[in-house]
């Protein structure tokens, strides 16, 4: 990685891996998937809070307008991956919430204009295809739940697309802060509205909460508002979408969970992709070029 957006975004990749984890034990210990994200936004929005109270009163209308719609579509990326899970297999579900890599380019080039080098689209596509190296198996199969995971592949790639042009003109930190508080009250509404039993809170869960809210959640996010002021969304996609590769290989290292050669041949795919995105191909097109 040559660029300091780059750098960032990478380790955003490998922080959200890590999250994996942290929430598989606390579903495994009985918490629901809403519960969860309440928990984890919660904690991120008092965090992100503590940092950077000051902040609120220098949020402009523009940077509250913005930073609601990108809480909303994230909050419906988290909805629509987690109700998505209950519907469908795993692997499934994996797979088609990491297509945002092939989805970004082409929202950016019909929303906006910018028409993406070739080299752009061959990394999208081998990226697609690591992903689906690492997460499919026999068991794969389109259902409503595949539809819903697909959803909130295509409701992230929004979010990217509009996040680079969000930081284009607003201030990266209080996009965050307003992401976050969005997405915490959302969550928090749907929590009282399903009305289920919460599992006792013991220490070790509370600290997995932590650890997700803190770094996955609000570091995950403000590193992520960070990065795309010096990178496109188009690379943001793909640079993201190797948090796969952590996480399989953290799951693998602290779960248990065995990963074989397709899955090792997916995250050798996924990085050379990565490359691909860093050293382009092709001449590049002026992002004011109208489609005709």
């Amino acid at each position: 990685m040559r660029t300091k957006g780059d750098w960032i975004l990478l380790v955003a990749a490998i922080i959200g891996g890590g999250g994996f984890i942290s929430v598989k034990y606390l579903l495994d210990w009985g918490y629901n998937p809403f519960q969860v994200m309440f928990g984890r936004f919660l904690i991120a929005t008092i965090c992100l809070s503590l940092v950077y109270f000051k902040r609120f009163q220098k949020i402009s209308k523009n940077e509250w307008k913005m930073g609601s719609i990108l809480g909303g579509l994230l909050a419906a990326t988290f909805l629509l991956l987690t109700v998505g899970l209950q519907f469908t297999t795993p692997s499934v579900n994996a797979f088609l919430c990491n297509t945002q890599a092939v989805i970004v380019p082409f929202f950016c080039w019909w929303a906006f204009r910018q028409k993406p080098m070739p080299s752009c689209f061959l990394a999208a596509f081998l990226t697609l295809a690591g992903v689906a190296l690492l997460s499919v198996t026999e068991e794969f199969r389109i259902d409503i739940g595949a539809i819903l995971s697909f959803g909130a592949s295509v409701a992230f790639s929004i979010q990217m697309a509009l996040m680079g042009k969000a930081v284009e003109e607003c201030d990266s930190i209080h996009i965050a802060l307003v992401e976050h508080l969005t997405v915490a009250a959302i969550a928090w509404v749907i929590v009282l509205f399903t009305g289920i039993q919460i599992p006792p809170l013991n220490g070790v869960a509370m600290g997995n909460f932590l650890f997700v809210g803190i770094f996955c959640t609000a570091l995950y996010f403000v590193l992520q508002s960070i990065g795309q002021k010096y990178t496109s969304a188009n690379k943001t996609a793909i640079i993201i979408t190797s948090e796969s590769i952590f996480a399989a290989i953290i799951s693998a290292l602290f779960y248990g969970e065995r990963m074989g050669w397709r899955g090792f041949m997916g995250c050798g795919i996924i990085f050379v992709a990565m490359i691909l995105a860093e050293k382009p191909m092709g001449k590049p097109v002026d992002s004011r070029e109208k489609i005709g």
